[in-house]
């Protein structure tokens, strides 16, 4: 679907997980959960996945510009 929204989940959480199960299940989003890195084996949560910091503030406005 090409008029999909984009939602970032700061995940690492049992929370996050579920939250990103529940709306990556919905064909109008696509589901992006970030994890921190601290974890060498994380529990993987549903949708896409991005693993590692973003370099504080300015990492992380440039990742939701692009």
């Amino acid at each position: 679907m090409a008029d999909r929204k984009r939602l970032l989940i700061l995940g690492g959480t049992a929370e996050a997980r579920r939250l990103a199960e529940r709306l990556a299940a919905k064909e109008t989003l696509e589901v992006i959960t970030s994890l921190a890195g601290r974890t060498s084996a994380p529990n993987r949560p549903a949708g896409k996945l991005r693993q590692g910091g973003f370099g504080g503030v300015e990492g992380l406005r440039a990742y939701l510009a692009a």
